[in-house]
């Protein structure tokens, strides 16, 4: 696992999308970077991003497809 790649994914996920976190999601979203942070295999990112997708989607204004895209971004590098 190349976990500078998966993060890669995410960041660039994360800001093409069309908002900014409030200051009210800030510590939310805080959180959930260190779970990422901590991963050591796909399955955790997907995972985390699986089980905050709500948040992250609001927080960041992206869509579901955009999500969906990003995940497969990461499932391809599981092969990898």
């Amino acid at each position: 696992m190349n976990k500078e790649e998966i993060i890669n994914i995410i960041e660039s996920t994360l800001t093409s999308g069309s908002k900014t976190p409030g200051i009210f999601d800030l510590p939310k979203i805080l959180a959930i970077k260190a779970e990422l942070q901590a991963c050591h295999s796909v399955d955790d990112f997907l995972g985390i991003i699986d089980e905050h997708r709500d948040l992250i989607s609001k927080a960041f204004g992206l869509s579901e497809d955009a999500i969906d895209s990003a995940v497969q971004k990461i499932k391809a590098l599981e092969g990898k």
